[in-house]
């Protein structure tokens, strides 16, 4: 067996993951890192987006919304908004909170704090869409060739 991290994923209503991950691969305010074991600690601000964790030679993906990642070398917190995974996306219902997202951005162009928030969930929707492509294609768990 190799290897592995402990990996805690928490949202205000649950602990929705904790387990250990062969990797983990999630997306931060400076771009999309991999955390094996042994990382060197780190503390960085999630951007909404793809985990994407290796388990036993399988991926298996998650949509996230803002938050912090923890990473002491042992495990990682990963503290976010919101988080769901595959088989938790309904893909109609990203669509359209995705168009209800562009409307608002389109009527508040003026609003800065309407905009942000329709700017947060226009993030959400496109990371759920993604996520639930992946699921109808066949990809919520492969191998590790990806």
């Amino acid at each position: 067996m190799s290897k592995q991290i402990e990996l805690k994923i928490v949202t205000p209503e649950k602990v929705l993951y904790q387990g250990l991950v062969d990797s983990v691969s999630l997306p931060t305010m400076e771009g999309e890192i991999t955390i094996l074991p042994d990382h060197i600690p780190i503390i960085s601000a999630i951007k909404a987006g793809e985990l994407k964790m290796k388990i036993d030679g399988k991926y298996q993906y998650f949509s996230i919304t803002r938050g912090v990642a923890e990473v002491d070398g042992k495990t990682i917190t990963l503290l976010t908004d919101a988080a769901e995974s595959v088989h938790e996306i309904d893909e109609k219902r990203a669509q359209e909170a995705k168009e209800r997202a562009q409307a608002i951005m389109s009527e508040k162009r003026h609003d800065e704090e309407s905009y942000a928030d329709a700017v947060v969930q226009m993030e959400r929707a496109l990371s759920r869409i993604k996520i639930a492509k992946k699921r109808s294609r066949g990809q919520s768990s492969t191998s590790s060739q990806q």
